[in-house]
């Protein structure tokens, strides 16, 4: 009897861990639901020799010009366009109260410079009497103290006055390099203060461009052999461009480098700032580019072994399947821009973030930014 009742409680315990192991077997079959990630085609020199990058032509300086002081403009032969040269005047301050504070302090030093003078006699005075006992130290003290006190106030006003004289010239505006006035700010008779804009400058003897790069492709920024950038509104006329800077940080947003690429102006055409351009590189890559090594950025590597730090390997994305397989890489140094790595193909798609939550074969997302 009690053999009989041990079987019938032991069934229904016997079924349930069955059922939980059927549903442990279903939810690891269940597939994974796709995850979005951030990818790179990592050195895709076919894509850098198609692609083109838009920009706008920026004069290579660009300044707004403003008095040193405050004031009321009398002068402003520069408008709109105007081309000037270095040193060519743009503007000028009314300077009557500038020239009456210099003559005041040129009044003040003559005035004190007397009383020096004056003071020295009298210090030269007292000593020949004092020698003869004919008056006490104490006065010839004084008449010490007076002269050195007199040459202290000499000193701040002369430099009150080079003050006054520097702020006399910051009356007269200048421009600092050739270049054309491309606005203007503050008209004649118009009180401004100091640092108030008065007009903007811009030196077009060089154009400059910015263009964003994708992360994929900085890393081909050694290889450029040539880059040639054509303009809208100048059709047919191709001007020959120099990469001049390339920034540090990627874009959180589109995953691009903002790259500062430099042209001369061109020969019977002139390039206006503002105007929208196409720049075209020329990559040449070495034969043996690959087994050297490409770069990848540092958030794509992962190592699955976290006691191991020697293997590691990234996420290889299949274009058809969208699916992602673990690779193994080897990492043979640093980069500028992340590690350089052996064992993948020049424009494979590879996961550059959030490497660590994917599994083998996992569907992934691409947003489509940083194409």
């Amino acid at each position: 009897m009690s053999f009989s009742g041990r079987r019938i409680f032991q069934l229904p315990a016997l079924t349930l861990l069955a059922l939980a192991a059927c549903r442990e077997e279903e939810v690891s079959k269940t597939e994974l639901p796709p995850r979005p990630v951030l990818s790179i085609v990592v050195a895709d020199v076919e894509s850098v020799r198609q692609a083109t990058y838009p920009g706008r032509a920026q004069a290579v300086r660009e300044v707004n010009i403003a008095f040193e002081v405050p004031g009321k403009i009398l002068a402003r032969p520069s408008d709109v366009g105007t081309t000037v040269k270095q040193g060519d005047v743009l503007a000028a301050l009314d300077s009557d109260p500038y020239v009456a504070r210099v003559h005041a302090l040129e009044g003040q030093r003559a005035a004190l410079v007397a009383t020096l003078e004056n003071a020295k006699t009298e210090l030269t005075r007292r000593e020949q009497l004092a020698q003869n006992d004919f008056v006490a130290q104490a006065r010839v003290d004084d008449q010490i103290a007076l002269v050195r006190a007199t040459e202290f106030n000499i000193d701040a006003v002369e430099g009150q006055l080079d003050e006054a004289r520097l702020n006399l010239g910051y009356t007269t505006l200048e421009a600092p390099f050739d270049g054309a006035v491309s606005n203007t700010y503050a008209e004649r008779f118009q009180n401004v203060t100091a640092g108030q804009p008065v007009l903007r400058l811009l030196d077009t003897s060089r154009i400059e461009m910015e263009i964003a790069v994708p992360e994929s492709l900085i890393n081909l920024e050694e290889y450029v052999e040539a880059i040639e950038v054509e303009y809208a509104s100048l059709p047919g006329v191709k001007i020959e461009a120099q990469i001049a800077r390339v920034g540090n940080e990627a874009s959180e947003s589109t995953r691009t480098y903002p790259v500062t690429i430099v042209m001369e102006q061109p020969e019977g055409a002139e390039i206006q700032p503002g105007m929208a351009g196409r720049a075209t590189a020329l990559v040449r890559l070495p034969e043996d580019y690959a087994q050297t090594g490409i770069q990848v950025p540092a958030s794509a590597v992962f190592s699955p072994n976290t006691s191991s730090g020697d293997e590691a390997f990234v996420w290889v994305i299949d274009p058809e399947t969208s699916t992602v397989s673990a690779t193994p890489v080897t990492v043979t140094s640093f980069a500028d821009r992340g590690l350089l790595v052996t064992g993948l193909e020049p424009g494979a798609r590879i996961a550059t973030a959030g490497v660590n939550t994917l599994q083998e074969g996992q569907e992934v997302l691409l947003p489509k930014v940083g194409e």
